[in-house]
């Protein structure tokens, strides 16, 4: 028997994400639950989601000679950059370990090396939550962080001072979906 009202869960302040400036040891590219929960928890960081849209064209195949229709066909799925806004603090730059600027100098760190970063991306857990759970579900990504823009979240009284950087999907696609943190 369906159920009328399937269960739901909240989504405010339910999305975590962790980012690995240290490859993961294994050769698939996955980092273990020990590896994420040793990365930088960038959620209370980050103030845009981190929601990687991939896009897929569509289009007509050819029509047979007989046919009244043309079918629809899937082409090729693309990752497109994904735009992150985060907080920081200006007058702290430049001291190592300033409590505020982690996801900043990750970011620039690795733009100025040309190193690559791992975000895991956690879907309905709390967003303040450490360490991540056993059991976790995630997706994985290789990213390259972009050059760095600095600005504000907006022009109101109560915003905040803020940077924006792009992350290219390397490879073009995930690296993992759904994938379950088990150790």
């Amino acid at each position: 028997m369906p159920i009328s009202l399937p269960p739901v869960e909240k989504s405010l302040g339910r999305k975590v994400v962790v980012f690995c400036d240290t490859p993961p040891a294994a050769p698939t590219g996955i980092p273990t639950l020990t590896e994420v929960n040793a990365g930088l928890q960038a959620s209370l960081h980050l103030y845009t989601p981190f929601n990687v849209t991939p896009d897929q064209s569509t289009g007509q195949g050819p029509r047979k000679l007989g046919a009244k229709t043309v079918p629809t066909e899937n082409g090729l799925v693309t990752y497109p950059a994904v735009d992150v806004q985060g907080s920081y603090l200006p007058q702290k730059l430049g001291t190592p370990g300033a409590v505020g600027n982690e996801v900043y100098e990750m970011f620039k760190a690795a733009e100025a090396a040309g190193d690559k970063i791992t975000a895991v991306v956690f879907d309905a857990i709390d967003g303040d939550i450490s360490p991540i759970p056993t059991g976790a579900v995630g997706d994985v990504y290789l990213t390259e962080p972009g050059v760095i823009r600095k600005g504000q979240t907006g022009d109101g009284e109560f915003d905040h001072v803020a940077f924006n950087c792009s992350l290219v999907i390397s490879g073009g696609e995930a690296v993992a979906v759904d994938h379950v943190f088990t150790t």
